[in-house]
């Protein structure tokens, strides 16, 4: 049974895709950057969540600094490691176990005060998956990216803050893999309900059957997964709560939002309740979500979801005004350059990222138009490195911590009103002008410009008679 006849069955009127491509391109910029996932390692370690920190260690053994140099050391702290995968420290000691015990990652402890350094036994490691592939036993080149593509087979996006939405790593990566079909399916013009079977959950992202019962119901009582059954005979069909999840992502945790347009900014607002039972999969949310110290091998290449991306490297002036207001017209200009009720957002985003940056500032609604302006003027200054929305969630970030400080913003923030003053100024004066001229242009007004040029000329024969009277002869 297709998803589509699953959807006819289930009772689902037609769905209008144009708004559903639109809440998908709303949410997509919210989750940030994701980790890939490689769904062959499952089966090696027999273990999702040590699957998904070799993911990551394999990540950071390619694309470290000074990873050579070092001999394939790297340094990660606990937290650091939550940060990027969305384990807790107790997963992480029982994963790390996993590793360890198929003998392909190293620990030890060096340096003042001693920090915990991991290596990768890619050679070790390149033997097992071979030899799990059935293919000719032969040392992999770890710089060839083809061929570590075909040895590590196909990766899935995992995006980390879906873990925090669902409660744990298993809901995480099930709430991902669906998202991934559901958008997969919008771009087929498809219904977005998914057919898919336990099993063929299992063979996509390796969660056993009972792992998926607890990751379904983690993210039911979040309220972002819904499920049915449909169609002879009966089969469970589910799609992802859209509305929900932007809600979650923008934390509100008062209910759904409306997308459709996007909402104005409340008065207040407060983190979302994630809803998800005290398990071991639950992932420890910290009132500081950011750690301060990046891993020293690998900062050239800063994952976007760390605060520091906040701390910007400024190489230019913000001199050139980021919203130009228009004399005429200028409220309906003005609204259109706003798109969420009372904020004025950046120029250069695009309409999806103007939605994504209205939801990301409802965190907090009390700083929202200073931390757009600040992003308008690190536009403007060339400081974006990133995507405009992964800057702004550094700050956004940075903001619920009490650590973010405007520097360029209330510059653009001055000039905004200061526009604003010389356009209410020149409309004044505009305004008087029109005034005037319709004033000279009255029968009254022309009648006593007439009167007074006849006032005139008889004080001017009254000073000078002789001159007068010598013009007449």
């Amino acid at each position: 049974m297709s998803d589509k006849t699953s959807a006819t069955e289930a009772g689902d009127e037609p769905w209008e895709s144009a708004q559903h491509r639109r809440a998908l391109a709303i949410v997509w910029p919210l989750l940030g950057r994701h980790v890939a996932f490689h769904r062959r390692l499952v089966d090696l370690t027999a273990s999702v969540k040590a699957a998904l920190l070799l993911s990551q260690t394999i990540y950071w053994t390619r694309h470290g600094r000074d990873i050579v140099r070092t001999g394939g050391w790297f340094h990660k702290t606990s937290e650091q490691w939550e940060m990027e995968t969305g384990l807790s420290a107790r997963e992480q000691a029982s994963a790390r176990d996993a590793l360890r015990a198929l003998m392909i990652l190293h620990e030890q402890r060096t340096g003042i005060p001693a920090k915990l350094h991991f290596r990768l036994c890619i050679d070790h490691l390149g033997s097992l998956l071979t030899e799990q592939i059935s293919q000719a036993s032969a040392p992999a080149n770890w710089d060839d990216g083809v061929a570590i593509a075909q040895l590590l087979g196909p990766s899935l996006a995992y995006h980390r803050t879906l873990a925090g939405i669902g409660g744990g790593v298993h809901a995480g990566l099930l709430l991902s893999r669906a998202l991934h079909l559901t958008r997969l399916q919008s771009t087929r013009h498809l219904p977005d309900w998914i057919g898919n079977s336990a099993a063929e959950w299992t063979h996509q992202i390796g969660l056993t059957r009972r792992e998926q019962e607890s990751a379904r119901r983690d993210l039911a009582r979040a309220g972002v997964w819904e499920e049915t059954r449909a169609g002879i005979p009966p089969r469970r069909v589910v799609r992802i709560r859209l509305d929900c999840l932007l809600a979650l992502l923008a934390g509100n945790e008062s209910g759904p939002v409306d997308m459709f347009p996007v909402p104005r900014i409340p008065e207040c607002g407060v983190a979302a309740n994630r809803l998800a039972p005290n398990v071991e999969s639950r992932v420890r949310e910290s009132h500081s979500p950011a750690s301060t110290k990046a891993p020293s091998l690998s900062r050239q290449n800063r994952h976007h979801c760390f605060d520091e991306t906040a701390i910007h490297h400024i190489k230019g002036s913000t001199s050139v005004s980021v919203q130009r207001l228009r004399v005429n017209d200028a409220q309906a200009e003005e609204r259109g350059s706003r798109g969420g009720g009372d904020l004025i957002l950046p120029e250069g985003l695009l309409p999806e990222e103007r939605a994504s940056a209205v939801v990301l500032v409802q965190r907090c609604a009390g700083q929202a138009q200073a931390l757009l302006d600040e992003l308008s003027a690190r536009m403007q200054a060339n400081a974006v490195r990133t995507s405009p929305i992964a800057y702004l969630r550094g700050m956004v970030m940075r903001a619920t911590t009490g650590a973010f400080v405007p520097e360029l913003g209330p510059r653009v923030a001055a000039a905004r009103r200061k526009r604003q003053e010389e356009l209410i100024q020149r409309e004044q004066r505009e305004v008087e002008q029109r005034r005037l001229a319709a004033e000279r242009a009255s029968p009254d007004y022309q009648a006593r410009i007439a009167v007074h040029r006849t006032e005139l000329h008889r004080m001017l024969e009254g000073l000078h008679p002789g001159r007068q009277r010598g013009k007449r002869s």
